[in-house]
This record gives structure tokens, C-alpha cells and sequence, in this order.
């Protein structure tokens, strides 16, 4: 025994360590496979899948590290852990480093190595990681036994897609061959990227996922509003994390909070921002916990309004609810241009109507206006101005009378069109087309110009549409004419025979009374 202790002292001085690492490189150069390139039979390489965190990795047998040696020997010696836990370090023996985390194990190598080199520096790197074996249980797609790469963490175990639509992604247990206990977030960790949330497995783990039962809300000035799952160490500050964060446009002064201290009593809390972020209050969270974030009124909301057409400065305008007028738009496009028709200044303005369904309006457009009585013809007209979106607007009027200036909405569009001097003549006239326009003329003198009446023409129901209301007026109560007017001749509706003959056989039936009365009489 002493003349082996002997022979293993002498090995361990700086002289015969640095003539053994000498010969190991003239064997390896040598060797057609160096024991460097042996990896072992999965054929992955030197590959560690992530970045590693030297203080959270724990070494175990199965992982690969180079010792890269500088200065006076420069070589590199490759250490596998062995399954007793160990490393052989050439001219000194094996050093024990399973269950140390990668700081402890350079700091034991750099312990045995220091004193014994001169004029060498090194460095330790871990360039494969061992396959480990853990267990997943629970509410989970597929339940067993899983191997993995001994850098991943839990995440890596669980994804999205493992998970059954009620397993629990925030109360995930991570049970140790130790008998300790961990808890994982995957939820937290997607969202805010706490690795605290989210640790690194380790050889023979358990993961335990429990089905989802308890939930909290937060809803309003969030940028992920929602539900979202109960985890075991949630605060206020946790949930508005969860739900993305307050928006720019939240008002932070005034938040509620309500929960239930009882089956059916709820109980309401106000609270600001500030407090929360300061921890002044930010109490824990229990099961159907809610929080409501408002908005700050109009903000950053700016209104315009768009005006076309006959103006010298066309294009969309900046204005203010309840001051900007139509005036103030038509002088900041710099007023109108010598061909704008002043007196049929259109407005469209959005909004007048709602995408809720009428049902009443459909039910009256499906009858014919024989099958309506007045009142509900009268109510479909009305309903049907109601839908409209386009106004006219006299500027010449408008400059009289100031109040029909009128307040401009947001989004409105104002058209100003050139100037038509025609009147539009359609219906049953001969020549249906545009009219010149003559101040002089009447509805009568239009209608000559377009022809003539034709032979189905009925000449006592004349209208006339007005340019400038869109009104639609009978010929007879209309004045004078402007340009754009529409006339419109109708259809004069047409007898069949059958009506003739009934209207002859009741002529015939009055003729006989008034004849059988008068004998009465004589």
C-alpha cells in the first residue's frame, strides 16, 4: 500500500501532472476518434439547448465538460460525470460534483487544481447536458414518464398543447426526489418572462397539474382584458400585470375593486394606480376577485369633418364638438370658388342612423300601397327620411339667418358642387334629358322643352323634386324653379277591359235606379 501511495503522491506534483497531460495529446493526435469526440450513442453532439444558469444548473452523471488549459500546457481535457457522480482529473484522481450546481463544481476544480499548475489558466465549460427522465401527471394530454434535455425547465415540459382545456397552467407542482416542493406560473412566465415562474427540472421530477377552479377578472383600460386563472401568490399588482398593463388612456386615479366577502354580498373598493405600483395597496387575490380600470374621457380624440368640392382649399379639418360651425370650415378652406352652386351645398353626416334592425320598416316595405292605409304609409315615409344621411344646405339662406349655421358633427362631409343651370325633366315626356335652366320658365315650360307630355303621360300628377330640400312637391305648388330640380312625369295607370266593363254595368245600374224612381214617383 505505501509503495502505491507512494507512485500516486509523486503523480500529483506539477511536473508529472503537466508530462501526463503531454502524453494524452500526443495519444489523442494519434487516435483516429480522440476521447474528446466521444459523445456516447445518442449522436447529439456537443450541444447544450439554451442559455444555462450557472447558480440554478445542477451537475449529474451523463454531462460533459471541457477543461480548456492556457499558458505553459494548453490542451483540453474532456471530463464526463460519471454514474457514481464523479470526474477523473488526470494526475490528480476523481472529484466528486454530482448535486453541485456549475459555481460549486468550478469552484471545487479550481480548489484541486490551484498550487498544482504554474503559469496555467483554465476555464470549465459545460458542452453537453445529460438526458434526464421526470414524470408528468395530472390534467394533461398525455400523462408519464418524459426525457429531457437536464437545462430545461418547466416550460419545456408543458406546453400550451400538453395541457387538457382545464388544466391548470398557474398552479403547476413541481414535486423533488427530495421530498421538496416547487410551484410553477407558465402563465406568469408567457406574460411578464419570470423565470421565478418558471424553474429548471431536475433528474426523477414530478409535475403535478391540477385542474383550473378558482379565476379573477380585470376588465376596462387593460391592454389584455379578460379572465384569467387564480394563482397561489396573486396580488392586485399581478392580476393588472396578467391583463398586459394599464392602457396610456387609463385614468389612474380611480379603479374598483370588488369582491365578495360573503355568497351574495359584494363589496366595492376604490383605488389608484399609484398605490398599487407603490405597494401602499396592493392587497391578495381571492376567487372571483374583479377589477375595472375606466378610461380618461376623449383621449387624445381628435374630431374633423371633410369638405369637397368648389373650395379653394378641399380636404379634411380639425374641428371642436359644440363650437366648430359650418362657416368656420368653409373659411378655413379658404371660401368658395366662382363656380359653387351656394344654394345646394350638401352635408353627409354619419351616424344619423342605427345598424340595429328596424323591424317595422321592413314589415312596410313588403306591402304595396294599396295594401297600406294612410297611417302607415305616412309612417313609412317618415321612417325613411329618418334613414337618410344627406342634407342640403343654402348659403345664401344661411348668411340671412345665422341660426341656420349649423354645429358641425364629427366625421361630416360637406360637398360643394359646381353649378348646373339645367332642370332635369324624366318620367312620360318625349325627350327625357336636362333643360337649360331659365328663371322665366315654368314647370309647364320645361316639360314643352322635353317634348311634350306622351300619350300614357298622367298630366295632373306632376311633381317636382326640390335641389335644394329634396323635397317632393305636386307642380301645381311650386312657384318658380332652380337649378338642379327634378320634374317628374308619371305613368298615367292604365284600365283593363274588365274595369271598363264593371264601370259601365254600375253607370248602368245608377241610370236604371234614378229611372225606376222617378215611375215610383208618378
Amino acid at each position: 500500500m505505501s509503495g502505491v501511495s507512494r507512485a500516486t503522491a509523486a503523480q500529483n506534483t506539477p511536473e508529472a501532472l503537466v508530462e501526463t497531460l503531454a502524453r494524452q495529446a500526443a495519444g489523442r493526435a494519434q487516435s483516429p476518434t480522440a476521447p474528446g469526440q466521444d459523445f456516447g450513442s445518442t449522436g447529439q453532439g456537443r450541444v447544450v439547448p439554451g442559455p444555462v444558469d450557472p447558480n440554478a444548473y445542477v451537475v449529474g452523471p451523463g454531462d460533459v465538460f471541457d477543461l480548456h488549459l492556457m499558458g505553459a500546457v494548453g490542451e483540453t481535457i474532456t471530463l464526463r460525470v460519471s454514474p457514481e457522480g464523479t470526474v477523473f482529473l488526470p494526475g490528480y484522481g476523481t472529484v466528486a460534483v454530482a448535486g453541485l450546481s456549475l459555481t460549486d463544481m468550478r469552484t471545487r476544480v479550481s480548489g484541486v487544481l490551484s498550487g498544482r499548475m504554474r503559469s496555467v489558466s483554465w476555464t470549465l465549460e459545460l458542452v453537453q447536458a445529460r438526458r434526464m427522465r421526470i414524470y408528468v401527471t395530472g390534467d394533461v394530454q398525455t400523462p408519464g414518464p418524459m426525457d429531457l434535455s437536464a437545462t430545461s425547465r418547466v416550460s419545456d415540459a408543458l406546453p400550451p398543447s400538453a395541457l387538457t382545456k382545464t388544466g391548470s397552467r398557474r398552479n403547476v407542482r413541481v414535486l423533488r426526489r427530495d421530498g421538496s416542493t416547487e410551484h410553477a406560473d407558465l402563465e406568469l412566465f408567457t406574460w411578464t418572462g419570470s423565470n421565478d415562474a418558471n424553474p429548471y427540472l431536475r433528474d426523477g421530477d414530478i409535475l403535478n397539474v391540477p385542474s383550473a377552479v378558482e379565476w379573477v377578472h380585470a376588465y376596462g383600460a387593460l391592454a389584455r382584458p379578460g379572465r384569467f386563472e387564480l394563482g397561489p401568490r396573486d396580488s392586485l399588482l399581478t392580476l393588472i400585470e396578467l391583463a398586459g398593463g394599464p392602457l396610456p388612456a387609463t385614468l389612474a386615479e380611480r379603479a374598483l375593486l370588488i369582491r365578495w366577502r360573503e355568497a351574495a354580498r359584494p363589496e366595492s373598493v376604490f383605488f389608484s394606480l399609484g398605490d398599487v405600483y407603490s405597494r401602499t395597496f396592493n392587497p391578495s387575490l381571492q376567487d372571483g376577485d374583479r377589477v375595472y380600470l375606466y378610461y380618461l374621457p376623449s383621449y387624445r380624440e381628435l374630431y374633423q369633418a371633410t369638405i369637397r368640392g368648389e373650395v379653394e382649399r378641399p380636404g379634411t379639418y380639425p374641428i371642436t364638438l359644440g363650437r366648430t360651425r359650418l362657416s368656420d370650415l368653409v373659411r378655413a378652406a379658404g371660401g368658395f370658388r366662382p363656380g359653387a352652386d351656394l344654394a345646394g351645398i350638401r352635408l353627409y353626416r354619419g351616424g344619423t342612423t342605427t345598424d340595429a334592425p328596424d323591424q317595422e320598416l321592413d314589415r312596410l316595405l313588403r306591402l304595396s300601397r294599396s295594401e297600406m292605409t294612410e297611417a302607415e304609409y305616412e309612417q313609412l315615409r317618415s321612417r325613411l327620411v329618418g334613414k337618410r344621411q344627406d342634407f342640403r344646405v343654402d348659403w345664401t339662406r344661411l348668411q340671412q339667418q345665422p341660426e341656420l349655421d349649423l354645429l358641425l358633427d364629427r366625421s361630416d362631409i360637406i360637398e360643394v358642387d359646381p353649378v348646373l343651370a339645367t332642370v332635369r325633366v324624366e318620367g312620360e315626356v318625349r325627350r327625357p334629358g336636362l333643360v337649360q335652366y331659365d328663371p322665366a320658365h315654368r314647370v309647364e315650360d320645361y316639360v314643352r322643352l322635353a317634348g311634350g307630355l306622351s300619350n300614357r303621360a298622367a298630366s295632373g300628377k306632376i311633381v317636382v323634386q326640390r335641389a335644394i330640400t329634396g323635397q317632393t312637391l305636386p307642380a301645381r305648388d311650386v312657384p318658380a324653379l332652380v337649378p338642379g330640380d327634378l320634374i317628374w312625369v308619371p305613368l298615367r295607370p292604365e284600365r283593363t277591359l274588365w274595369q271598363n266593363i264593371g264601370t259601365l254595368i254600375a253607370v248602368a245600374a245608377q241610370v236604371a235606379t234614378v229611372v225606376i224612381a222617378v215611375r215610383s214617383v208618378n
